[in-house]
């Protein structure tokens, strides 16, 4: 793994040089920028993790360009910390409104500068793995859509619309970025709507087919249920088939009722479906809008919003620079434990001022016991409290597992040379020196909270993500719960083997996600009761490929995109997509493709009917002794099935 990259930016060279002399010595890269403009220039050409950035400096002051950094996507989750002279309150006040993630005051101490510097670059890694995830879920839209050359990139076309009209309406920053996200992601509910469905106008569906159909604006909000930055996007999903006259679905929502977001989006859609429409002979996509206006089921203003964005629309526009920005969340438990009456009293008043909920406690010891009943989202403990310190109280909270992605924060009256190694030694993120200045300290809270709400929202990405594979097979009847049983499966054969827990829990992953990458091959390949051509078979060995490129960028499935890959090899070297021979298969992937083709013999299929458990048996067997299974696997696998370990379907 590279060493992170640090782009230092001052006006002055013994600064610089002292940065990174620091950095180097740590096995940090550093790039250097001697003006604001020059940083702007350095980010541009290559992104770095984290910026340290002078106030005062020629040609663009740094508040310029942090606020610059912070009002772009692409740049806005890089850390910038601002370094001040001690007494400048003025520029960090105005630093905090620029964005800076903290402060450094100068002359900077070494170990605070690392220690500071390592905190926000293990806020960046979860931030960094957050994106990985939402872009899965962007991409399983992308390729769900590109099965149908007219749909292709259809969602990407809704957001750039949705993102100018809004701009152009005033919708606040909050609410855009939302609606944007929303609007990406509108049609993941259709995920489980067969094909067939999707490809026919919904004036041509019968009853059963249109209520199946419409069932994906329920599915989509399920799906992201789990993730907490998400749930302002949820209701574009629900409602973005609503229109303002109440004639929409599924609530038939009206006038008020409909959040003009909502409508935004769904203007948007309606627009980006009539111009597919056209391409077969429909009316024209921009009259037909109107006309829905004219009729009352959108505003005038928010379709003329809509067209005006439509005039300015690229072929394919690129997401990352339709997302805006997203605003710093504020908010959030922060447990106070310090034995100064005066101290807590005033980090109280400070933290509920600023919209947090403080808990504040007396003693180390009641700070454990608050900790394990009320799991706030971050800590503040005085170091010297009179029989449980704050440096054990730390200890205590990190040693928890819930504990470790909890920010802890030790604040001591007295800058010993000793103070801050034992905090580190603690795992505590931050130390400070009382008294703290109020906008350091509410800068340090800001900042550190987003390490526990990122890791939160990681946690809910990566539980959606796989639970997508059951959405894909919950539409047909024949694949239904085929990964979960492959995935219990291989984890019970795993078990017999005497494979270690994590190794267990490896193999139950990779059952869910190896067939991922069949979102994007049509169902009527997959579904194709007679043999398919040579365009068509190649088409579906695409799906191992697929679905490794899904999953390379989620830290859950890093261990498991072998089987992903190469669960179809087979061990004389007759499988794909490499054509890989024996023991050159990963172990893992040999299991699990012994695993999946007994759990795909025994299931209907559209073109043969399922064996029963003792015919499957048979045949793996025979196809054994030619060649085609790992030999050990499979006679582990038959005792497994014959002691019972196939019950999953009853």
């Amino acid at each position: 793994m590279s060493a992170p990259r640090i782009l230092a930016v001052d006006d002055q060279p013994e600064n610089l040089e002292l940065l990174g002399a620091i950095l180097s010595d740590e096995g940090f890269e550093v790039a250097f920028a001697t003006h604001g403009e020059a940083a702007l220039d350095e980010v541009e050409r290559e992104l770095p993790q984290a910026v340290l950035l002078d106030i005062m400096m020629p040609r663009l002051d740094g508040l310029e360009v942090c606020r610059r950094l912070k009002s772009r996507r692409p740049t806005c989750f890089v850390p910038v910390v601002m370094l001040t002279a001690l007494s400048d309150v003025e520029s960090k006040v105005r630093g905090f409104e620029a964005g800076a993630d903290d402060f450094l005051n100068k002359p900077f101490h070494r170990m605070e500068l690392l220690t500071r510097l390592r905190s926000l670059l293990r806020i960046r890694g979860l931030r960094d793995e957050l994106d990985s995830t939402e872009a899965v879920l962007f991409s399983m839209v992308e390729l769900l859509e590109g099965k149908d050359a007219r749909s292709r990139h259809h969602s990407l076309r809704v957001a750039a619309l949705s993102a100018g009209a809004a701009r152009a309406l005033g919708v606040a920053a909050r609410e855009l970025h939302d609606l944007v996200l929303g609007a990406a992601l509108h049609d993941l509910g259709k995920l489980g709507v067969p094909d067939a469905l999707l490809s026919r106008p919904e004036s041509q569906l019968s009853e059963g087919e249109r209520m199946l159909y419409r069932a994906h604006v329920e599915l989509g909000p399920r799906i992201l249920e789990p993730i907490p930055s998400l749930a302002g996007a949820l209701p574009v999903l629900r409602h973005h088939h609503e229109r303002l006259d109440g004639s929409g679905f599924p609530a038939g929502l009206s006038e008020s009722a409909l959040p003009l977001a909502v409508e935004i989006v769904a203007a948007a859609d309606a627009f980006d479906r009539a111009r597919v429409a056209a391409a077969d002979g429909g009316p024209d996509p921009e009259a037909l809008l109107q006309l829905e206006a004219t009729r009352g089921r959108f505003r005038e203003r928010t379709v003329a919003a809509v067209l005006g964005a439509a005039h300015a629309l690229p072929a394919t526009p690129p997401l990352e620079l339709i997302l805006p920005a997203p605003e710093i969340e504020t908010g959030g438990r922060v447990l106070i434990a310090d034995d100064s009456a005066t101290n807590r009293s005033l980090y109280r008043e400070l933290l509920e001022a600023a919209g947090y909920e403080p808990l504040v406690v007396a003693s180390g010891r009641a700070g454990l016991d608050a900790w394990q009943r009320e799991r706030p989202d971050l800590v503040l403990a005085d170091v010297r409290m009179p029989g449980f310190t704050g440096e054990q109280l730390c200890r205590q909270i990190k040693s928890d597992p819930e504990g470790t992605f909890v920010p802890v924060v030790l604040i001591t009256a007295y800058e010993e040379s000793g103070a801050r190694l034992r905090a580190l030694d603690a795992a505590a993120d931050d130390l400070l020196i009382s008294p703290v200045h109020r906008l350091e300290l509410l800068a340090r809270v800001r900042s550190l909270l987003r390490l526990r709400l990122y890791h939160q929202d990681l946690i809910g990405h990566e539980s959606v993500v796989l639970s997508l594979s059951a959405a894909l097979e919950a539409k047909d009847p024949s694949t239904r719960g085929h990964s979960q049983r492959v995935g219990e499966l291989a984890a019970r054969l795993a078990a017999q083997l005497g494979w270690r827990a994590d190794e267990v829990a490896r193999m139950r992953i990779a059952g869910l996600l190896h067939d991922i990458g069949k979102v994007a091959v049509p169902e009527a390949l997959l579904n194709k009761p007679g043999k398919l051509d040579p365009d068509e078979w190649a088409r579906v060995m695409e799906h191992p490929e697929i679905g490794f490129q899904i999953c390379r960028r989620l830290r859950t499935a890093e261990r498991v995109l072998d089987s992903i890959r190469f669960h179809h090899e087979r061990f004389d070297g007759h499988g794909y997509p490499r054509g890989l021979v024996g023991e050159s298969i990963p172990l893992d992937a040999r299991l699990l493709a012994v695993v999946d083709a007994f759990d795909a013999l025994t299931s209907e299929r559209a073109y043969r009917p399922g064996l029963s458990r003792a015919e499957a048996l048979e045949l793996l067997q025979r196809e054994t002794t030619a060649g085609k299974w790992d030999p050990q696997l499979f006679h582990a696998f038959l005792a497994l099935i014959e002691g019972g370990g196939d019950d999953l379907r009853r």
